[in-house]
């Protein structure tokens, strides 16, 4: 990690349909609590990391978001070792397109048997008081 860690918190997800929805609250509380005037891009990019997870990977998804200097590290372990894919042409991976779009870089991590897919995306400072 390039960027020293302010603060981090992380969920671990149940394996089900519901945790896309679920990621996406824990995103857009947690950003709000730390001051984060947008979180709609973080929202997206952890409700598709996380979708990822249970359509092509397996084990209960986690995800850590870190607040570092000039942004926001997202973080999405799971116990596959196979790294997402983007696919360029064709049906599928728009997903991972988003992700690259959205973010400022990306990666992937070995955690033990499984990995981490992780990106950063640009903080959105607060307006200033008038």
């Amino acid at each position: 990690m390039d960027a020293q860690a302010l603060t981090h918190t992380e969920v671990r997800l149940p394996e089900n349909h519901r945790s896309a929805a679920l990621a996406r609250e824990f995103t857009r509380k947690t950003l709000t609590r730390w001051g984060h005037r947008s979180w709609q891009d973080a929202a997206q990019v952890v409700s598709e990391l996380v979708s990822n997870v249970l359509m092509h990977a397996h084990g209960e998804p986690v995800v850590r978001l870190m607040d570092i200097d000039g942004g926001i590290r997202v973080e999405v372990w799971d116990a596959s070792p196979q790294p997402p894919v983007i696919q360029r042409s064709g049906p599928g991976g728009l997903g991972m397109q988003l992700v690259e779009r959205l973010s400022t870089s990306w990666g992937v991590s070995r955690r033990g048997r499984g990995k981490i897919v992780w990106c950063q995306l640009p903080a959105v400072p607060n307006p200033l008081p008038a």
